[in-house]
């Protein structure tokens, strides 16, 4: 290399670097993490989830049990795919469960530790600022310190090339996008396969080892798999290709499937195929359309991680489960995602300074997904009758007890009607005024002073709390705990 293109190529990689620098200072700038940015701020959530299926919930478990407030935004679909399943056989632990049971056990875990699940969907997310903003569709605007995103993806369906009569009727009873987890239920029987891709192969040849015929339904004249793939069809004799069909109806008897009417487009005429199962392998679309101006996606649109982690290109964004696997797809896999961005979310906090003392001194600010309008209020009670009626309706009964002139009872009343709003189906919150001397009352719950906090299930007193005050996540999180018990 002579002296002159030696030059220009030292130059040229000064500027390169240089801009690199400048570039990721810039974008660092923009969204500087500092806990001395917290003291003015409102609506601060640690650990922000935006998604609410087995990566969020496990996330939110893991996040809540290390004593840092999680809050859950389940978006438009909580729960996630699993909620459209029927039963899930290959979770861990538990040989068979319903997917929307299972959802429902995953939420219990993370609430019981204090998780906090909103019915909200983030319409919109602003990473160029600390702590990163989070709005939801209502307008309520969120300080996030980490966001975990777990948005997860959904599978192609053949309605977005058109209506496809029975396919929403039957999903989940018949017909599917994930042959690894139904294949089990097609032992001995007839399923078809609508794609002509490596996914489409992969899930025939899987299917083999169950379903005694395996007919692949093609759209093109031939198959778009790579041809070691397409190999895989030649010694198998279970499977069966069909080229320029197309599906225009899964039929079924009203409880499951049972055949698809297909069209040849080549001869076009219209028949009906017999089969207890229809898969769908045509692709599967990840979810990441809010954050495709901020966030590193890869060319199908799936969220690019960090070397073995759940980091993203930005810190304190990590991402888990289908929205940065575009692999295994796999309700295990994404439950342990969510884990793994939940522990990375912990230690990032913890490396920027965030302890118990200052999620104490930050508590005040945290965000309530209840406005103050919309809280309930406590059901007055006045004597002993009253309150038997009641615990005759209610399995479970909280009461707080107060004095008009009771400063710290004032401060306790909002929060526990907060923490009422968010449990008003799980329990029955009442209010005993000392200041009215109900005696009855007095006597029966031997009540000396105020302000106290009495737990009732089924009639009987189960926990007290005297002279006591709790902020809203420590009340919410010892009344999830004990109504999640069994005893």
């Amino acid at each position: 290399m002579n002296t002159l293109r030696k030059s220009i190529f030292i130059i040229g990689l000064l500027a390169a670097g240089i801009a690199g620098a400048l570039w990721y200072k810039s974008s660092f700038q923009k969204a500087a993490i500092s806990l001395e940015a917290l003291k003015d701020k409102r609506n601060i959530v640690p650990i922000a989830i935006i998604g609410s299926g087995p990566a969020g919930l496990n996330a939110a478990l893991y996040g809540a049990r290390a004593g840092l407030y999680t809050v859950v935004f389940e978006g438009k679909a909580p729960g996630g795919q699993l909620v459209g399943t029927s039963y899930v056989e290959n979770w861990p632990g538990i040989p068979k469960m319903l997917g929307a049971q299972l959802v429902e056990q995953n939420k219990l875990q993370a609430t019981t530790f204090g998780a906090l699940m909103v019915p909200e969907t983030i319409a919109e997310v602003d990473f160029s600022v600390w702590p990163y903003i989070l709005r939801t569709e209502d307008g309520q605007e969120v300080g996030a310190l980490t966001v975990i995103i777990a948005t997860g993806s959904n599978p192609r369906r053949l309605s977005e090339t058109g209506v496809v009569k029975g396919e929403s009727e039957y999903w989940g009873y018949g017909v599917s996008s994930c042959a690894i987890c139904d294949a089990p239920f097609y032992k001995g029987k007839r399923v078809v396969i609508i794609g002509g891709g490596d996914s489409a192969i992969e899930e025939a040849t899987l299917l083999t080892a169950y379903a005694d015929k395996v007919t692949i339904l093609v759209r093109g004249t031939q198959l778009r798999a790579a041809a070691v793939m397409q190999a895989r069809l030649k010694d198998n004799p279970k499977i069966n290709v069909l080229f320029h069909t197309k599906v225009s109806e899964v039929l079924g008897d009203g409880k499951v499937v049972t055949g698809v009417r297909l069209t040849d487009t080549q001869e076009n005429k219209s028949y009906d195929l017999e089969t207890d199962g229809v898969f769908l392998a045509i692709g599967h679309l990840p979810n990441t359309a809010l954050f495709k101006k901020s966030i590193t996606l890869d060319k199908l649109g799936y969220i690019t991680l960090k070397d073995r982690s759940q980091r993203t290109n930005l810190p304190g964004v990590f991402a888990a489960g289908d929205v940065a696997d575009p692999r295994y797809r796999q309700a295990g896999v994404a439950a342990g995602d969510g884990i793994k961005a939940a522990l990375e979310a912990i230690e990032f906090l913890q490396e920027h300074g965030f302890t118990g003392t200052v999620a104490q001194k930050l508590e005040k600010n945290y965000y309530d997904s209840t406005p103050e309008a919309n809280l309930i209020d406590l059901t007055p009670v006045t004597s002993a009758r009253q309150f038997d009626d009641l615990a005759s309706k209610n399995s479970w009964v909280v009461a707080e007890i107060g004095a008009e002139n009771c400063a710290s009872c004032s401060t306790l009343l909002p929060i526990v009607r907060s923490v009422g709003t968010k449990l008003a189906d799980k329990a029955k919150f009442i209010y005993i005024d000392l200041t009215e001397q109900p005696k009855d009352l007095i006597q029966r719950f031997k009540l000396t002073s105020v302000p106290a906090i009495l737990i009732f299930k089924q009639g009987a007193l189960i926990a007290r709390y005297d002279q006591q005050l709790f902020s809203k996540r420590e009340l919410y999180t010892i009344l999830t705990a004990l109504i999640a018990e069994k005893v």
